[in-house]
């Protein structure tokens, strides 16, 4: 066995020099220490929410008293730093400028950059932009619609950062009562702040209120709110909890008349994309930790609250204070608790928490699976179109914008034309080898049409989905019209004979409609001559992917023609390749949209993803009841229908 020698030039252990390690070491330790508490001072110096030093006056001496906060005042008020001024650009008709505008108030509910307003103030503004303060003084950040309530006039907007932001915790105790002191607040231009202290006139939560041509109910009336830029604002307690959104409606003599919507509206309809904070006001003892979370730090009152027996440790306090500064004290879907008031408050069983699945009610989450499957019908009658109807449906009857509904569009499209895919292949009609130079092209499109269609207004993007639903039904009218014209035709065009002549007897323009819009092509003309297979490769493949990024629908209206008249390819192999690009593209476009969502601050990852895993199975169910009912019911009353449903959509999107 050999014997080891050590070498010379090897310093054993003990002898080696430690102190400079160890300095360098120590160093180190105290300079994170450092660094870290510079960090959470930072963090707390941008949310406005040291220690007050100047702190508003007591509620009770403003009563019925219109005041303008001082700038100190302003930079340390809770209330101040959480309410922004929600301003854009007016819509204007296309080619003229709009003009820049203030529109009203709002109020942050989330760290995240979540804010309610009033929909009436948004609704004529092309472009969002929300005025927040800073210690650096207001700052103006673009913001996009997350989910809309007409019936409510309330809307629920997303600012386009990652920026931590001062919020308001909603008030978790019962609905104010006749007679309790509010204070409502408003910020006319984004540098100074309104504020005055009232009571609640009236709880007549069913009484109607006209505004912007629509009938409002279950709301409450204030004194407190005295101007028109109290508008989305926040109407909060004395301890600084948010009780309501502002509403100031002018009567018919010019007179402003206050009103507020109780926040337990805002959690029943926005709770399934927003988390809401909850925080309860004290009745006979205040808990120091309570006051530590920084933005519901309650209004000072005249006497001290009571120590309780066990005081928290300091170190837990600081834990504590850190947790509220940094926002990560946010519960998960929390519903706002209601009990029984004997005091006599107006309770609103309307809007009474209930069962939440993933966070939505009962109702929505069986309309979102309705949805589905109402386009899987669509798209398993007629290959085309369930994407327009899951489009508007969510923008339509659930109020969500267009930074939610494209993403969820891709998802359910993957799954969705994945199926079919498959599906196809069994069957003998995807000529993959075809497909396959046309997929880049695709993805290329899809991420490019993403990007355009970020940038471009929800008007624009209304009248596209428009004109798309026009064309479906247009071309649902052609094939009524192609399958009556030919002598004993009544099946379904997908299984005819795709050498069928073509009868050109009726209307004039019949036959060019038929050209573009019919199931029958003349395959006496020769295909186009392309001296560049690229090109050819990218016309077949750029224009659905481009469409499908920017509205969210699958493209095939445009991709199937294109697959016929330029590739020559028959019918049900047109749509089989469309089906597997869409596939394609929809991958690369959930995958781009989801990044850049989560990565600009647009909206939280798990939103879009369990609104898709809903819409999907009723999607599936849909596509298979679909496919079964073009076997039992006449092919042209499904085309009547549909075509029907198409102009519906059409003419709502033209008239939003």
């Amino acid at each position: 066995m050999r014997s080891f020698t050590p070498s010379p030039h090897i310093i054993p252990f003990c002898r080696q020099a430690w102190r400079i390690p160890a300095a360098l070491l120590i160093l180190l330790f105290f300079g994170t220490m450092a660094w870290g508490i510079h960090l959470v001072r930072d963090h707390r110096d941008q949310l406005g929410m040291g220690m007050l030093t100047n702190t508003p006056a007591d509620a009770s001496t403003l009563a019925a008293q219109n005041v303008a906060l001082t700038p100190a005042e302003q930079e340390f008020n809770p209330i101040r730093v959480a309410m922004v001024n929600i301003a854009g650009l007016n819509k204007v008709q296309t080619g003229q400028v709009g003009s820049y505008v203030s529109a009203g108030s709002g109020i942050l509910i989330n760290p995240k950059g979540y804010v309610i307003t009033a929909l009436h103030m948004i609704q004529d503004l092309s472009e969002i932009q929300v005025r927040v303060q800073t210690p650096f003084g207001p700052r103006q950040y673009p913001a996009k619609t997350v989910k809309v309530l007409p019936q409510h006039n309330l809307a629920l907007i997303k600012i386009v950062s990652q920026d931590i932001f001062p919020y308001l915790a909603l008030e978790q105790n019962p609905l104010l009562k006749v007679g309790d002191q509010v204070q409502a607040w408003g910020d006319p231009l984004g540098t100074e702040a309104l504020q005055r202290v009232g009571t609640v006139a009236r709880m007549d939560l069913t009484e109607p209120v006209l505004i912007k041509d629509r009938s409002l109910t279950h709301l409450m009336q204030t004194d407190a709110v005295f101007h028109w830029a109290q508008s989305g604002g926040p109407l909060v307690n004395n301890q600084g909890h948010l009780v309501g959104i502002n509403m100031a409606i002018q009567d018919a003599v010019g007179n402003i008349l206050g009103y507020a919507i109780p926040t337990n509206i805002l959690v029943t309809h926005f709770q399934e994309v927003v988390t809401f904070v909850h925080k309860s006001s004290p009745v006979a003892a205040v808990n120091p930790a309570d006051a530590l979370i920084p933005t519901t730090t309650p209004t000072p009152q005249p006497a001290a609250a009571p120590t309780p027996p066990h005081a928290p440790r300091t170190a837990d306090l600081w834990w504590q204070k850190v947790q509220g500064i940094l926002g990560l004290d946010l519960g998960k879907h929390v519903a706002m608790t209601q009990t029984v008031d004997p005091t006599g408050s107006v309770q609103d069983p309307t809007h009474a928490p209930t069962l939440r699945i993933w966070g939505y009610t009962p109702q929505n989450f069986l309309g979102l699976l309705l949805l589905g499957f109402v386009s899987g019908i669509s798209g398993g009658m007629m290959t085309m179109g369930g994407g327009i109807i899951k489009v508007t449906g969510l923008m339509w009857f659930f109020g969500y914008g267009l930074l939610l509904v494209r993403p969820v569009a891709y998802i359910t499209n993957i799954f969705m034309y994945g199926a079919a895919v498959l599906r196809y292949q069994r069957q003998g009609l995807l000529k993959f080898d075809q497909c396959k130079p046309l997929i880049p092209w695709a993805m290329g499109g899809m991420v490019l049409g993403y990007f355009i269609g970020n940038v471009m207004s929800k008007t624009a993007i209304q009248w596209m989905l428009g004109v798309f639903a026009l064309l479906l039904g247009i071309k649902m009218l052609v094939e009524i019209s192609e399958s009556r014209l030919a002598p004993g035709n009544r099946t379904d065009p997908l299984l005819e004979d795709e050498a069928a002549s073509r009868n050109t007897a009726g209307p004039a323009f019949l036959p060019w409609l038929q050209k573009y819009f019919g199931n029958q092509i003349n395959d006496d003309l020769p295909p186009p001559n392309w001296q560049n297979t690229k090109t050819r490769h990218g016309i077949l493949g750029l224009p659905m992917g481009i469409i499908s990024g920017i509205l969210g629908i699958t493209g095939g209206v445009i991709e199937v023609p294109l697959q016929r008249y330029i590739a020559r390819m028959p019918l049900r192999n047109a749509i089989a390749n469309s089906a597997t690009l869409v596939f394609f593209s929809s991958l690369v476009g959930s995958v781009v949209a989801l990044w850049h969502g989560v990565q600009s601050g647009s909206f939280d990852l798990q939103t879009p993803i369990l609104m898709a895993l809903i819409l999907t199975p009723g999607a599936f169910v849909g596509g298979m009841v679909g496919a079964w009912l073009t076997s039992v019911i006449p092919l042209n009353m499904l085309r009547w229908i549909y075509a029907a449903l198409m102009f519906v959509i059409a003419v709502r999107m033209f008239l939003i």
